[in-house]
């Protein structure tokens, strides 16, 4: 019974202390109207290599500009990907019956005013498909693992482009 008499005090200090350290939420706005989903539609995405480069290229427009690019971007992102398989679990024939899927990228963004450079870093995404008697069942299944990781790459350098964005003054 003491818990429940003490529990909303401790709630309160954890808030209040929360406030006290600078912590802010991401996609919230600031004082000045400002929020870091503004800011996010302001990045302009460059052309990246190979099918996988446009499937996270396409993904990461789709997550930073849900509403449509704009006509004069603010800021650059700049990505590099590299994708790799490597076939895991053997049967005794040593045929491959599971392949890990993994596919890194990194990535620059610079605010085109001053060409400051906001973020870089390194981000990776790993997945398994499995190999079975079919080549079109196994076709699918990589395309499949292509797809699930460039959405995860997205959404982490979404993750990362909203950190830097958020870290300007």
């Amino acid at each position: 019974m003491k818990l429940r008499a003490i529990f909303p005090a401790l709630t309160l200090i954890a808030l209040m202390s929360l406030s006290a350290c600078g912590f802010r939420p991401l996609y919230a706005e600031d004082r000045s109207g400002q929020s870091t989903a503004v800011d996010m539609s302001q990045v302009e995405v460059t052309l990246i290599n190979d099918r996988v480069g446009q499937i996270t290229r396409n993904l990461l427009i789709e997550t930073l500009t849900p509403r449509g690019q704009a006509s004069n971007p603010a800021y650059t992102l700049d990505v590099e990907v590299s994708e790799s398989t490597s076939e895991q679990g053997f049967t005794k024939d040593n045929e491959a019956t599971i392949a890990d899927y993994l596919l890194e990228a990194t990535y620059q963004l610079t605010r085109k005013s001053d060409a400051a450079l906001l973020r870089q870093g390194f981000v990776r995404a790993r997945t398994s498909y499995n190999i079975v008697d079919s080549d079109f069942a196994s076709l699918e299944a990589e395309k499949a693992a292509r797809r699930d990781a460039a959405r995860n790459l997205a959404q982490q350098i979404a993750n990362q482009v909203a950190v830097g964005l958020r870290a300007i003054p």
